[in-house]
């Protein structure tokens, strides 16, 4: 893959999230030889906010960190005539974030009137936008009370008795978790338990302020897909009720070049469900288009 390029991985994550849940694709990518960086966006894991920001503040931290590691790639390398190029892999928000940048760099390269030299910004060499939408729309319905409780007591004691399933029987599948996951494995209620319920508490307030100031805006970039050339790779779980297939469907349509992939029976979390298979996928993909 890329042998006659220098290709590093950005992997961003969703909300709740923190880069530990990106871990699955970054692990992947390093025992391919790729370096993969999956930072935690402000607010997020490891990176404390203490004001209020909002979502344009998480995209010029990302492009800055661009800018930044591809300057210090020319410097460590003065004598090799290959420019970092930068594969984005976005789940949920993070596809999210992914689309605007590829948008930042199209219009840096394309527009005319930018009197800088087009190779000064970062290159993108394409996208894999899992879960995700240019303009997201969600058919979760309201969620009782009794149903978060169940999600705490589901996760507590699979903590406690990680081998056994009845926990998952009497409260993982009659609670939140029923919307976030199809299939009910141990492996699934493992990152559920673990990496989830980590980045559910290490997500700010703050985070969830620009998220929820963003989300009463509105977010719809359909009508900017066409400036994206590059080759994209949409994946969206059938069962999705955060960030609907159709909605997924309707972004790999609107992107000139993009392949989609729908798993049945699988949501939102679709990456703890089968990982496996859409790592398969993904390698299949980067085979073929970069």
């Amino acid at each position: 893959m890329m042998s006659d390029r220098r290709l590093k991985v950005l992997c961003l994550h969703g909300h709740p999230g923190n880069s530990e849940a990106m871990q699955i694709f970054a692990q992947y990518f390093y025992d391919l030889g790729i370096r993969a960086i999956a930072p935690d966006l402000r607010g997020y894991g490891n990176c404390k906010a203490t004001v209020n920001f909002t979502m344009l503040d998480h995209i010029q931290d990302l492009w800055d960190l661009l800018e930044s590691d591809r300057q210090s790639d020319r410097q460590d390398l003065l004598n090799d005539y290959l420019e970092t190029e930068y594969l984005i892999l976005g789940w949920s928000l993070g596809g999210i974030l992914a689309i605007e940048l590829a948008l930042r760099a199209a219009e840096l390269q394309n527009s005319a009137q930018n009197n800088l030299d087009p190779k000064i910004a970062p290159k993108i060499a394409g996208l894999i936008l899992i879960a995700t939408a240019a303009n997201p729309r969600s058919s979760l319905p309201k969620v009782a009370w009794w149903e978060y409780a169940n999600l705490v007591i589901a996760v507590a004691l699979h903590w406690i008795v990680p081998k056994q399933q009845w926990h998952i029987e009497w409260f993982g599948k009659r609670s939140l978790i029923k919307y976030l996951i199809q299939q009910h494995t141990q492996g699934a209620y493992d990152q559920i338990s673990h990496t989830g319920a980590k980045a559910y508490l290490q997500t700010s307030r703050f985070a969830q302020r620009a998220l929820m100031q963003a989300l009463r805006r509105g977010y719809d970039r359909t009508g900017d897909l066409a400036k994206i050339q590059i080759p994209c790779l949409a994946i969206a779980a059938e069962q999705d009720r955060h960030i609907t297939a159709a909605s997924t469907i309707e972004t790999a349509k609107l992107l000139p070049n993009c392949e989609f992939i729908s798993y049945p029976n699988t949501a939102h979390l679709l990456p703890w469900e089968i990982g496996d298979r859409i790592l398969a996928d993904i390698d299949s993909w980067c085979n073929r288009q970069l």
